[in-house]
């Protein structure tokens, strides 16, 4: 092999390592942005897994109502528990 021709593949290979030092630094890049995207949203989940179980909270709490209110003969302690089980839910909704 001679010396042109050992400069032309040296030249070469400068190529392809700055290629894939370019490709790295993209990968690295596109790495960071889904680290801090996932983050989000894990963060995100986490808040809607609270809402969540404040509204499951709030559901039990008409669901018990409403059981309290049929079980009840007189119509207005029926109204009486469903209004009292409303103004639990509006307390605790702040």
């Amino acid at each position: 092999m001679g010396l042109n021709e050992t400069i032309r593949e040296n030249e070469e290979l400068k190529r392809e390592y700055a290629r894939a030092i370019e490709t790295i630094a993209k990968l690295t890049r596109k790495l960071e942005k889904l680290e801090r995207e996932n983050k989000a949203l894990r963060e995100e989940n986490r808040t809607l897994r609270n809402q969540n179980e404040e509204l499951k909270k709030q559901n039990n709490i008409l669901r018990r109502a409403i059981e309290i209110a049929l079980s009840l003969s007189d119509a207005n302690r029926q109204n009486l528990e469903l209004k009292d089980a409303l103004e639990q839910l509006k307390r605790s909704l702040g």
